[in-house]
C-alpha cells in the first residue's frame, strides 16, 4: 500500500529543505500549512475512521467541560449585574446570549452522544458549528456590553475559545483554521460597523488575538502531522509484523518439512504402517458418517414399510380364509403405508434434487389465496387429530397473484404448517393453534404461518433448516417427521427468485414463519386462472383406453405392475427390458407407439437418451418418450425436456396426467 511509502518520502524532504538557503522559510511552511491527506485515498479513509474512533470519546469529554465553562461565566455575569451600576442595564440582553450558547452547547452534548460521532466528519461538523455559534454569541456580548466591560470582560473570551478549539477537540488543522479566519473577519467586520470597542484596546486585542490563532494553528498543525506520522508508524509495524510472521512461518514449516524427512527415513515402516492406519481409521469415521446418515433416513422409512409388509401379509391371509371385505380394508391400510413410504423417499430425493441445482423453476401465475386454502383444508383432520386450531385469515378478498412456482410453492406451505401442527406445545392442550394469514402488499404478497407451539431457541435458527436436524426430537420420533421439511422449505426458497424466508420464535411461545412471494404480472392473471381450471380436473384412467404403449424396464417388479397396471386400464402395451430387446421389438410391430415410457438407466450401460436416438431413427415422426427414473439429475444428464422425465415413486394419478399430456401434445403436433 502507498502509506508504507510516505515517510521516506517525508524524510527526503526533510533533508532537502534543512539544506537550501531558504531553510527558515520552509520550517515556518511546515509548521504552519496543514499536512496533506495521504495519496491512498483508502489509506485516508481509514485513517480518519481511526482518528474519529480514538478521539471520539475525548471530544465528548471536552464537549461537556467546554459547555460547564460557559456556563460558569454566565454566574459571573449575574454577579457583575449585581455589582455594576453600569453593566446591569445591558445584563438582560447579554445574558440572553449567554443562555443562547449554553442552549447551542447542550444541543451540541445531545447531538455528539446520538449521531454517530465516531465519525470523523460528523464530529468535525457538530463541533465547528457549535463553536461557530458560541463564537457568534460571544461577539454579540461583546457588540451589547458597555464599555470597557465588553473588551476587559468578554472580548478577553475569544483567547479561551481558541485555546479550546486548538487544544482540547482535535480538530483537524485545515478545519480550524478555516473557523479561525471565519470568527477574526466577523470581529473586524462587526467593529467597523458598530465601533463597540475602544480602538486602542481593539487594536491590542485583534494584535493577541492573532497570535493565539497562529500559536494554535501551529500546534494543531503539528499534533495532526504526529497522529498521522504515529499512524504511518503502527501500520507499517502491523505489516512489518505479518511479514515476519510469515517468515517465520516459512522458516518454522521448512524446519517441520526437513525434520519430518529425517524422519520418514529413519522411520520409513513405521511411516507406512502409520499411515495405513490413518486410512484405515478414515475409512471407518467415514463409514460411519454414512451409516448415521442411512440411520436417520431410514429410521421413518422403515416404519411404514414394515406395515406394508405386515398389511399385505394381513390381506393374503384374509384372501385365503375368503373374507374379501376385511382383505379390501386391508388393502387400503396398505396403500396408505406404500403412499407414506412415498412420501418419505419423495423428501429425500427432492432435497437432493434442490441441493444438487439440478432443479429448473417454472414460473407461471398463482393464486397464492387459493393454494393456502387448499393446504389448510387438507390439513385440517391432521389438525384436528393432534388438537390443533388451524385457522386461515387474509387481510382483503379476492385472488392473490404471484409469480412462482405453481409445484413448488404448495409443499412449502404445507411443510410450513405441518411443521407448526406437529410441534404444538403439549402444555397447551385444547389451546394449540396454527395460524396461517395471507398480507398483500403493492411489489409482493406475504404468506405467514404461526404457532403458539414450543418454540426454537435463537441458537438453533440456523440448525433446524439442516436435514435430519430436529430440535427437541432426540428420540427421533416418526410422529414429528423426517426432519427435511425445514430443509426443503429453505432449499425451495433459496431456489427461487424473488422469494425470501423469514423466521421468528420465542422459546416457550411459538414461531412465525414468513414466505415473501413477488406480485405477479396482472396481465397474466387470466391465463392463469385458464390453467387452473384446467388442472383441477381430476385425469381418468379411462381416457387411456386404446393407447399403445412400449415399455423399456429392467427391473421385473417395476415391469410387472407396471403392466398389471395398463392392463386394469385398458392401454394396449409391449414391453422389453434393454435397448437390445426393443430394437427387435420395433422390427416386427405394426403400429407407431403412442408414448414409450422407459427407465433411465438401463442393462449393457444404455440409458433413456439410448431409447431417443433409436425411436427417432425408427420412425418418420417424433414418438413422445417418458423417462421413470429414480436418478435425481436424470433430466440433467442429456437433452431430454423436464416435463418428460418423473421420478419414482409417484403416484397413478400424476402418471396418468403426464401420459395423457405427452399423447395429447404429440398428436396435436401430428
Amino acid at each position: 500500500m502507498s502509506i508504507f511509502r510516505i515517510q521516506p518520502a517525508v524524510e527526503s524532504k526533510w533533508l532537502k529543505r534543512a539544506s537550501a538557503p531558504g531553510a527558515i522559510r520552509a520550517w515556518l511552511v511546515d509548521i504552519l500549512c496543514w499536512p496533506a491527506q495521504f495519496e491512498d485515498p483508502t489509506v485516508e479513509q481509514a485513517f480518519t475512521e481511526d482518528y474519529g474512533r480514538r478521539f471520539a470519546d475525548f471530544r465528548r469529554a471536552a464537549l461537556v467541560l467546554g459547555t460547564l465553562i460557559w456556563v460558569c461565566f454566565g454566574f459571573w455575569e449575574i454577579r457583575l449585574a449585581q455589582t455594576s451600576p453600569v453593566f446591569a442595564p445591558y445584563f438582560p440582553e447579554v445574558f440572553a446570549f449567554r443562555c443562547a450558547g449554553a442552549l447551542g452547547a447542550t444541543v451540541g452534548i445531545v447531538l455528539a452522544f446520538r449521531l454517530a460521532f465516531h465519525r470523523d466528519d460528523v464530529a468535525h461538523w457538530i463541533l465547528l458549528l457549535g463553536l461557530a455559534f458560541m463564537c457568534l454569541c460571544l461577539l454579540m456580548q461583546t457588540v451589547l456590553a458597555p464599555r470597557p466591560f465588553n473588551f476587559t470582560h468578554f472580548f478577553v473570551g475569544f483567547y479561551l475559545i481558541l485555546f479550546y478549539q486548538f487544544g482540547f477537540l482535535r480538530l483537524r488543522a485545515k478545519a480550524t483554521l478555516m473557523l479561525t479566519l471565519c470568527v477574526i473577519a466577523a470581529i473586524v467586520l462587526a467593529q467597523l460597523i458598530t465601533r463597540a470597542v475602544e480602538p486602542d484596546n481593539f487594536a491590542a486585542g485583534m494584535f493577541y488575538l492573532l497570535n493565539v490563532a497562529v500559536l494554535g494553528h501551529s500546534v494543531n498543525v503539528n499534533a495532526e502531522r504526529h497522529v498521522r506520522d504515529r499512524y504511518i508508524a503502527i501500520q507499517a509495524l502491523a505489516h512489518g509484523n505479518d511479514a515476519l510472521q510469515g517468515v517465520n512461518a516459512e522458516l518454522a514449516q521448512k524446519h517441520r518439512d526437513l525434520e519430518q524427512a529425517r524422519r520418514d527415513q529413519q522411520t520409513q515402516s513405521e511411516a507406512l504402517i502409520a499411515l495405513r492406519e490413518q486410512q484405515r481409521e478414515a475409512a471407518e469415521r467415514a463409514s460411519r458418517a454414512k451409516s448415521r446418515f442411512l440411520a436417520a433416513a431410514a429410521h421413518d422409512l422403515r416404519q411404514p414399510m414394515h406395515a406394508l409388509n405386515l398389511f399385505l401379509a394381513a390381506a393374503d391371509e384374509a384372501l385365503g380364509a375368503g373374507d374379501v371385505e376385511a382383505s379390501g380394508k386391508l388393502i387400503g391400510e396398505a396403500r396408505k403405508a406404500s403412499v407414506l413410504t412415498a412420501r418419505l423417499f419423495n423428501g429425500v430425493l427432492d432435497l437432493s434434487k434442490l441441493e444438487s441445482g439440478h432443479v429448473k423453476p417454472n414460473y407461471t401465475s398463482v393464486d397464492l389465496s387459493r393454494v393456502s386454502e387448499e393446504t389448510v383444508a387438507q390439513l385440517a383432520p391432521f389438525a384436528a387429530s393432534r388438537g390443533v386450531a388451524l385457522r386461515y385469515g387474509r387481510t382483503q378478498q379476492g385472488p392473490a397473484w404471484v409469480r412462482t412456482d405453481a409445484d413448488w410453492i404448495p409443499r412449502v406451505l404445507s411443510n410450513l404448517v405441518s411443521n407448526g401442527i406437529k410441534y404444538a406445545d403439549p402444555a397447551k392442550a385444547g389451546r394449540s393453534v396454527v395460524l396461517v394469514g395471507l398480507v398483500r402488499m403493492p411489489n409482493y404478497v406475504r404468506i405467514d404461518v404461526i404457532d403458539n407451539g414450543i418454540g426454537i431457541a435463537s441458537e438453533h435458527w440456523d440448525a433446524i433448516f439442516q436435514p435430519f436436524v430436529q430440535i427437541g426430537n432426540p428420540e427421533r420420533d416418526r410422529e414429528k417427521g423426517l426432519g427435511l421439511g425445514l430443509s426443503i422449505v429453505n432449499a425451495v426458497v433459496s431456489l427461487l427468485e424473488g422469494h425470501r424466508l423469514e423466521l421468528k420464535s420465542i422459546e416457550g411461545h411459538g414461531s412465525r414463519f414468513s414466505v415473501r412471494l413477488p406480485a405477479a404480472d396482472p396481465f397474466a392473471h387470466r391465463d392463469a386462472a385458464l390453467s387452473l381450471a384446467d388442472a383441477a380436473a381430476s385425469p381418468s384412467p379411462a381416457s387411456l383406453r386404446g393407447l399403445y404403449v412400449l415399455l423399456v424396464e429392467d427391473d421385473s417388479l417395476v415391469r410387472a405392475s407396471m403392466e398389471a397396471l395398463f392392463a386394469r386400464w385398458g392401454v394396449l402395451f409391449d414391453s422389453v427390458r434393454s435397448v437390445a430387446e426393443l430394437h427387435d421389438l420395433l422390427q416386427a410391430i405394426e403400429r407407431v407407439p403412442d408414448l414409450v415410457i422407459s427407465d433411465y438407466r438401463l442393462p449393457e450401460m444404455s440409458t433413456a437418451h439410448d431409447v431417443v436416438r433409436l425411436l427417432a431413427g425408427h420412425f418418420s415422426r417424433p414418438v413422445p418418450c417418458l423417462v421413470v427414473t429414480g436418478e435425481a439429475a436424470a433430466g440433467a444428464q442429456g437433452v431430454l425436456p423436464e416435463r418428460c422425465v418423473l421420478s419414482k415413486p409417484l403416484s397413478t394419478d400424476v402418471l396418468i396426467a403426464r401420459m395423457l399430456e405427452l399423447t395429447e401434445v404429440s398428436a396435436k403436433a401430428g
